[in-house]
């Protein structure tokens, strides 16, 4: 047995640390294989040496090293996979989200389309008047934020803002009657 501690030369700790290293990390990566891709074994195996290596001050070379090291070996490769478990539940839940805004929005767009506008231009109407005349300007007639500033007499700081708190009245409204995909969709093409 030998323990590397701090007393012992640099030079020793590293070459022990080196024949510690050739000795298990092949063992170690053949047996996270079992479990998990070969380069994720790899990385899996190299962090866990790297801790070791970290930890010198307390690292015993013996016998029981290897059951140490299939251990950690066999405890980060389930940390990996409860997490690559995660992250597909949550990718599935945004694929399923996406899935369900699409079927909707599919279903609005089939709907008469005339109508859903006349809902959008009736929220356009409720506007404040000022916000309403900004926000025609700038979406139905496309004109810039300088020039609809220049016009009124207003600065484009003024006029971004009207537009801006224009649209969080209309996303509000839209959102609570689940016409906000079809609006975010149509933006471009009819109302930008």
């Amino acid at each position: 047995m030998v323990e590397l501690s701090q007393s012992n030369d640099d030079k020793l700790v590293e070459k022990y640390f080196q024949k510690f290293y050739l000795s298990y990390a092949g063992r170690m990566i053949s047996f996270a294989r079992q479990y998990v891709d070969t380069d994720t074994a790899e990385d899996i195996v190299h962090d866990i040496f790297l801790k070791v290596w970290d930890q010198k001050s307390t690292i015993i070379v013996d016998k029981e090293s290897q059951s140490y090291l299939l251990s950690m070996v066999k405890n980060a490769c389930y940390d990996h996979l409860k997490h690559q478990k995660v992250s597909e539940t949550f990718l599935s839940k945004a694929e399923l989200q996406l899935k369900m805004d699409s079927i909707q929005y599919y279903d609005i767009s089939n709907n008469d389309s005339n109508e859903t506008l006349q809902v959008i231009y009736s929220l356009i109407d409720k506007l404040p008047p000022k916000s309403k005349v900004i926000f025609e300007k700038a979406y139905l007639e496309k004109q810039k934020s300088k020039d609809i500033a220049e016009e009124m007499k207003l600065s484009v700081r003024t006029v971004e803002t009207h537009i801006y708190n224009a649209l969080k009245l209309i996303r509000k409204s839209l959102k609570s009657s689940n016409l906000l995909p079809f609006l975010l969709s149509m933006v471009s093409s009819i109302l930008i």
